[in-house]
Order: structure tokens, then sequence, then C-alpha cells
């Protein structure tokens, strides 16, 4: 008789997980409430390996009008050493001042070691509408401190916000200059939208790396530490609050739902098993370095999409763009136009969270609606030889879905609906219509991509973009050659971005502003309840970053060492005509559709526009099918132009 075997379905195992991750994680919580579990995870910091403990830093995220999520992750002093496998007691205190003499909250957290011994902290009881310093302490070893703030609030709206906007770090191709950049800024907040890390290595200047390829949890841990090991990464999540959301590499490249990298996994019940099993280690541990207000996830299915209030001024909606789309139209990441592009039962967000979206839009008494995602969502044709090409691993591949969104915002006359975006590696700034071969056709929401902190842009395909942002009339802005983010200044009245941009080849480089991007606020937002109040970044940050109007003969500068003066921003009043100056070497500067007048030369051109309200637009607002992933056949090649 044939020995007997006993298979376990990746459903059971995964189902094992959830019990597993949910019972420890509650129990952990519950357990420090316990005088005698306390000092008994107490003793086990007593007894923890001598040495640095907080070795990737702090952070904080997510915050709200009276409370914070904290973060840190202990790590063993040495590879050769142990923290053992039980939970470890963590201190922790808030106060007013840089100092901490002022505390105002304090307590003991768990460091989960199901969870690779990170600490999650949710503050509450705090004032609205300013800054904390935070740190943490284990057996009488302290953290760096962090710096964080309370968000306004419902009610109040500041005269100005500003923060940083940013995306695609990957590691081998550059230095974290960028980082340091953002650690330097006079800001409020950091929103980051996805590639945090990159799954694979490279082996190529001017950070080789030869790790392999991250597939389960110790291999997605071991990245993390390589990245948040990074000083400067570590200076700018100390220095403010971050919101931060996934793109496809905290997994893997291009990845689709269930269906894997491109969705090649489509009709392959065992090879979607193991990426269910692949998709639930990388969200475990993204979850286990981001300071982000979710519950831990306990298998694949993770969600992720939120809403987070920061004021009457601006509120943000984050989505997610890869756990539920459907796959490539035709099975493949790039195409020429086809009906499959325009097929209204595919989706990029899932019907679900498209709902949920429509619902936060439309009770949103907000000025500014900021809608965070991952990938560029403007129409973004590529000329190629004869034809026009399109990346559909953006929202060119969902075209339907896109103009759901877009049809909800002109029908509902949402306020000042503004796009971030990332994943390509480019910097832009573009219009989003319901019809783009239509010069006349109204802007229904304004987009900003961010370029890459380090991710680079394969330059064989440069021309080409070059080529298609010149063509596309909607584009004000376009800059696939330099690295850094955009800082991002908002009032009642504009919507000014800077676009900055730094040297990522050489560890230590100065940050300057390529282009100034300013949208006059085009829709009459809800009278406030409550009177307006005033809001200022205070103490103030240790950025000399200053920017004057267009007829500036020099770019701003901000080093990575902390001066002492103040920031100063002088944004452009609304206007209804573009300004562009000449083009700085290795950009494109695009005009939108409107007036152009001519500028002084500046090295940091600025576009103005003053979009029209836009009218109601009748169109479909129920998919012909509702469900998941549509019957695509899998991709054929690896994709080209994806970020």
């Amino acid at each position: 008789m044939p020995p007997i075997t006993e298979s376990i379905s990746s459903d059971w195992v995964l189902a094992s997980r959830r019990r597993f991750l949910v019972g420890t994680v509650a129990a952990a919580g519950l357990a420090l409430v316990d005088p005698r579990s306390l000092a008994a995870a107490r003793s086990r910091a007593a007894a923890l390996p001598a040495g640095e403990l907080f070795r990737l830093g702090v952070a904080s995220g997510d915050p709200t009008a009276e409370g914070v999520v904290l973060w840190t992750r202990l790590l063993a002093p040495t590879a050769g050493d142990d923290l053992g496998a039980a939970d470890i007691a963590v201190e922790w205190e808030v106060a007013t001042d840089a100092a901490l003499t002022d505390v105002v909250a304090s307590g003991s957290a768990p460091a989960i070691a199901a969870l690779a011994h990170s600490v999650h902290v949710e503050v509450h009881g705090l004032e609205a509408d300013r800054w904390y310093w935070y740190r943490f302490t284990v057996d009488g070893r302290t953290s760096p401190i962090g710096r964080t703030r309370t968000f306004p609030g419902p009610g109040r709206t500041p005269d100005q916000v500003r923060f940083a906007l940013a995306s695609c770090q990957n590691w081998a191709d550059g230095y974290y200059t960028a980082h340091a950049g953002i650690a330097a800024e006079d800001l409020d907040f950091v929103v980051f939208v996805g590639d945090y890390i990159y799954e694979g290595s490279a082996n190529r200047q001017p950070r080789p790396l030869t790790m392999p390829e991250s597939k389960d949890l110790p291999t997605y841990r071991a990245r993390y530490e390589l990245y948040k090991g990074d000083p400067n990464l570590q200076a700018a999540h100390a220095h403010a609050p971050w919101i931060v959301t996934v793109d496809d590499h905290e997994v893997a490249n291009n990845m689709i739902g269930d269906y894997g990298k491109g969705g090649v996994l489509v009709g392959d019940a065992a090879g979607i098993a193991a990426w269910r099993l692949r998709r639930a280690d990388a969200y475990q541990v993204w979850y286990e370095h981001q300071p982000v207000r979710l519950a831990a996830p306990s298998g694949p299915d993770f969600v992720l999409h939120r809403t987070v209030e920061h004021s009457d001024l601006l509120r943000f909606f984050v989505l997610d763009g890869r756990q539920y789309r459907s796959t490539y139209p035709g099975g493949q990441s790039q195409s020429i136009d086809s009906p499959a592009r325009h097929d209204p039962s595919r989706t990029m967000l899932g019907f679900a969270q498209e709902a949920w979206l429509d619902g936060e839009l439309e009770a949103s008494p907000t000025t500014w609606n900021v809608i965070a995602q991952q990938t560029v969502m403007t129409a973004m044709p590529i000329p190629f030889f004869d034809y026009l090409v399109y990346n559909l691993d953006q929202w060119d591949g969902y075209v339907a879905a896109r103009e759901r969104l877009l049809t909800t915002l002109a029908d509902r006359q949402i306020s000042n609906p503004i796009v971030l975006s990332g994943d390509i590696h480019l910097a832009a700034a573009a219009a989003l219509r319901l019809d783009y071969d239509d010069p006349a056709a109204p802007d229904i929401a304004q987009e900003i991509v961010c370029t890459s902190i380090s991710s680079r842009f394969d330059p064989a395909y440069l021309d080409l973009f070059e080529d298609a942002i010149a063509r596309n009339t909607w584009t004000r802005y376009g800059n696939p050659l330099a690295h850094g983010y955009s800082l991002i200044t908002v009032t009642a009245d504009t919507w000014t971005t800077d676009f900055r941009v730094v040297d990522v080849t050489v560890p230590s480089a100065e940050v300057r502003t390529d282009h100034t991007d300013v949208v006059a606020a085009w829709t009459v937002a809800p009278e406030p309840t409550t009177t307006t109040t005033t809001t200022t970044t205070e103490p103030p940050g240790p950025s000399t970053t200053t920017f004057e109007p267009a007829s500036s003969t020099s770019a701003p500068t901000a080093t990575t060492s902390p001066p002492t003066a103040s920031t100063t921003s002088t944004t452009t009043p609304p206007a209804t005509t573009t300004t562009t100056s000449p083009t700085p070497p290795g950009t494109t500067t695009i005009a939108p559709t409107t007036t152009t007048t001519s500028a002084a030369p500046t090295t940091a051109p600025t576009s103005t526009t003053s979009p029209a309200a836009a009218p109601p637009v009748t169109g479909p607002r129920t998919p012909a099918a509702v469900g998941g992933a549509s019957a695509a056949a899998p991709v054929r090649g690896a994709a080209n132009f994806t970020g």
C-alpha cells in the first residue's frame, strides 16, 4: 500500500494565519493591561542584548484632530542577537516641546513578536492643530526623538497647509537625497503614494544591490530593514507625520489582484494560491514598518483605502489601485487603442471601492478634495511611429472606470478635486477631462504626478514620453529626467506645486525647484459652519526654501543641513492665463489649452491655470457587469512603460 500523504490547502494555511494573527494582536494589547503580564514584558526588555534597539528609527502617521499613530520596530543590535519569541514592553511619551520636558501623554505598548517586534501606538486626547514630539524607551534605552502634529479637524480652515508628495524609492537607483530635502522643508506632513520598497535588486550604480527577490516574511523584512536603515529616510519620517498607501512593488511589479505580476496567473489555481500567500506576507511586512491607522492584516485581503480628514480646507481619499483591478485589456500592459480599453465591466478600483469613493466625495464639505492614489490618471497616448500606444497599467487601461469617477466629480460638483499620483518615475501636471479629443472640453479635475525619490526612468523611452508630453495639450508640465518630490502649498484660493529636484547619484546634494504649477480654485465650496481659524506651522521648520513669482532670476535651493531662517512662500494669484518661462535643460514644459502670455526668463518656470467649473455630465453610472477581474488573456510580455 502506498504511503498516505496529507495535503494542506493554501486556504487552510491562510485561515490558520488569520486566526493566529488576530488572536495574537488582540492578546498583546490586553496583556499590558494586566500588571503581571506588563511586569513580565518589562523583564524581557531588561534581558535584551546590549546595544542599539531602534536602528530603524521612528515614524508617525495618519493624524486626526486629537491624535496620531506612532511607530517603531525593535531590531536586534547585531545579526547574532535574538529578541526572542515573546512580546516586549515599550514605553512611549508625547510632549509639547522638543526636549520632552512637558509630557502630555505616555504609556506602554507591546512590541509584538508575531509582527517582527513592531510597535503601533494610537495616541488620543491631544490638542488639535499643533506640533508634538515623541520617543520610545526600552529598559532605559531611548529611540531618536520624532516630531509630529495633529490636524485642525472639521470646523477649522487654516490659512495655509504645506506638504510633500513622494513615491518610488528603488534603493539601487540612487541615494535618498530627496528625503534629506523633505526633512529640511517647512511642511506639515508627507503623502507617500507607493513603491516604498522594490521587491527585486539591481546590481548597478550608485547603490548596487544583490539581495534575493523578496517573496516571503524573512526576505521582505530584510528589504525593509535595508531601506529603513537609511538615515535620510529616517530623518524624513522623524520630521513630520506621513499618510501612506501601497503601489505594486511592495508586493511585486505590476501586481493585479489575485493574478500576480501583470495578471499572468489567470486560470492557474495553484499559482493564484501561492501568490495569495506571498501577498499576505508582503502586506504584513508593509504594515510592520508603517505608521498607519489600520488593523494588522491577517491575510492577503487587506483593506487599505480610507479617508484622512485634515480640515475644512482639504480632505484626503487614499485609494488602492492594485488589489481589485481587472486584468489588462487584451492581456498586455501596453497597446494601441481597442474596445477592451473602454469596456465598462472593467475596473481599476473594484466596484465596491468605486461606490465607497463616490459616497465619500459626495459627503465631503471641504474646499479641496484630494484623491491620493498610485498610477497616472490623465490620458497619456504615446506617439510610436504611425500609432498611439497606451500604458494599460495606468488609468488609460481602464477608461470607463476613469470616466465613471470624472462623471461623479462633474455631476455632483465636487469642490476642487485634485488627484495625486506617482508610479511612473516622472513629474507632471495635467488636467483630467471626459473628452480628450475635444479641445473645448472642460477640465473636471487637476492631477499632480510626483517624480521618483530615486527610481530610474528607462532612458530608452525618454524620447517617446517627451513626444507624448508635447503632444498632449492638457499636460502643462512634464519632466522624466529628474528625481525628487513635490512640495505643495494649499490655500482657499490656490493649489501651488513646487516640483523639487535633486541629484541622487551622490550622497548629499542641494534641492532646487524645477517648475512651479499654480491651480486656482474653480468651484465654490459649501459655506463653513464655524468661524475660520488661522494655522501656522509652529515652530518654523528648518527649511530656507523661498519661492518668488515667475520674474525671479534664480531657483530656490534647500540644503540638507539645518539653517536658521524660516520659510516664506509666495504664490501666484489666481489667473486665467498660463505663463511658461524658457525651459531649463532636461525639462519639458507644456502650456495648457488656455491663452498663453510670455514671461520673464527664469530657471523655475511657473504655470497658472484657472479651470472652468465643469457642467453636469450625463453618462453611465452603473457598469454593465459587476465583479472581479475580467477574463482577459494573460500578459504576453513584460511591461515596458510601467513604474
